[in-house]
């Protein structure tokens, strides 16, 4: 969504705006902003190849799951 937040403004909070602003996110804020438990969070991130480990915390980044998840819904609205 880079650069096109303005176009749904309207349905965004002053939460989504600053998790938009993270290029990684951490698991604890990943699970509180998607509502995914640790374990569909942890797979579906591997899968989308977005999922790195520094210094022991394993870490996220935004643009990459985000894309995934955009894929996946694809995917099953086609179905």
């Amino acid at each position: 969504m880079k650069g096109n937040l303005w176009k749904v403004s309207d349905l965004l909070d002053e939460w989504d705006i600053r998790f938009a602003q993270h290029y990684l996110f951490d698991l604890r804020t990943g699970f509180e902003y998607y509502g995914l438990t640790e374990r569909v969070l942890m797979r579906m991130a591997r899968e989308a190849g977005a999922l790195y480990k520094i210094n022991k915390t394993y870490r996220v980044k935004r643009s990459t799951f985000e894309a995934y998840l955009r894929e996946q819904y694809r995917k099953e609205n086609e179905e």
